[in-house]
């Protein structure tokens, strides 16, 4: 397997990954935030995901270039401030904290305590920020496996980032789900059903775990366990739509129509607007008529986008 420092992408991997419009890189290239290159490696792929969540608040990729050049007036230990000081948009205007200070980024002016915006609206660099520690944590494994995921080429590395954060940490989860759906899109369903099962060994609570296993069992034939297995979610999480819509769905491939009937009135009071709600609306209206309406499930097992998702 590559570690984090060897890994390379291409500019088109590198945006598939990223879930970014190629505008945006040149953009960033033009205004010399961002280099030009054949291949990129873990700390351009850093700079990009920090890049990205800075310019796509403010709009604006010149104010970015300028405040960086002024954070380094502002800070001048700072060799590289994009990555060594942490930004925050604020009104349309970024602001960096280093240090212990907390400025608008491009005049200076001090930022007061009551000022400083909530966590949630912090640009959400997490554990990449920064270049690869020698030592990555299994936090830092878990994140770099979620940039891989979205690149069918990079799914075996993310793979292989899951198992490496489980050597870290056994405990992780939310690994555990997301190799499941890895595992899952491979149609390599006992993978899937092992990975689901572990994370519910180690949390026995966690409602997605519950829904993802119950949509392994249902594509493998076990009705009456992928059925065990949505009722719990539901009992779980009430309000878990896509866990009524595919119980609901299972109840009626099992010929227990009105059964389901309950599931599609839940579905339908958490989504009123979706095409999968009109289905769910005809078949409620269908429940005791002809069974020739083809019935397709909602969704497929998820990832944990985060470790605080979980």
């Amino acid at each position: 397997m590559q570690n984090m420092g060897e890994v390379s992408y291409s500019a088109r991997q590198l945006l598939e990954v990223l879930r970014m419009d190629a505008r945006q890189l040149r953009r960033w290239q033009r205004w010399r935030l961002f280099p030009r290159r054949r291949r990129y490696g873990w700390a351009e792929l850093v700079r990009a995901r920090a890049l990205r969540q800075i310019d796509t608040a403010c709009r604006g990729s010149r104010q970015v270039r300028e405040s960086l050049r002024a954070a380094c007036l502002h800070f001048p230990e700072l060799t590289d401030p994009l990555m060594e000081a942490s930004w925050f948009v604020n009104h349309g205007r970024l602001r960096v904290r280093h240090g212990g200070v907390c400025m608008d980024a491009l005049t200076g002016q001090l930022a007061l305590p009551f000022a400083t915006p909530p966590a949630r609206q912090r640009p959400n660099t997490g554990p990449l920020i920064g270049r690869p520690p020698e030592q990555p944590t299994a936090e830092q494994w878990f994140t770099f496996g979620l940039t891989l995921e979205g690149d069918p080429a990079s799914r075996e590395q993310a793979v292989a980032a899951y198992h490496r954060c489980l050597e870290l940490d056994p405990g992780f989860a939310c690994a555990h789900i997301n190799l499941g759906t890895l595992h899952y899109h491979g149609q390599d369903y006992a993978g899937a059903e092992r990975a689901y099962r572990a994370a519910l060994r180690l949390d026995p609570g966690y409602a997605l775990a519950r829904f993802n296993l119950g949509n392994v069992l249902d594509e493998t034939g076990r009705i009456e366990e992928a059925i065990a297995e949505y009722l719990e979610a539901v009992r779980l999480a009430p309000n878990y739509a896509d866990a009524h819509y595919n119980l609901a769905l299972a109840y009626q491939r099992r010929g227990e129509r009105r059964r389901a009937v309950p599931h599609w009135r839940q579905y339908l009071g958490l989504d009123r607007q979706s095409p999968w709600a009109t289905h769910a609306r005809t078949q409620l209206k269908l429940t005791l008529a002809q069974d020739g309406l083809r019935l397709v499930p909602k969704s497929v097992p998820g990832s944990v986008m985060s470790q605080r998702g979980a």
